[in-house]
């Protein structure tokens, strides 16, 4: 039994102008993956954060002399 997900009619994740290939899915070729590769490497996909929010300034145990564990 097949279903839809199976059958490659889904639009590339990428430009979503052509179906995803078998060889490259969920891209629709070699192109679209290697430019989706690029802007995860270029940091284009960022997840928001708070305003001023900096994940290395927050102090830690070790940074107030305490010794760890």
């Amino acid at each position: 039994m097949s279903s839809k997900a199976d059958s490659g009619s889904r639009p590339c994740v990428y430009c979503r102008k052509q179906p995803a290939a078998a060889p490259f899915r969920p891209f629709c070729s070699e192109g679209c993956r290697s430019r989706d590769l690029n802007a995860w490497l270029s940091d284009a996909y960022v997840i928001p954060g708070k305003t001023g929010e900096d994940e290395l300034s927050d102090v830690s145990a070790l940074d107030n002399g305490e010794e760890a564990g």
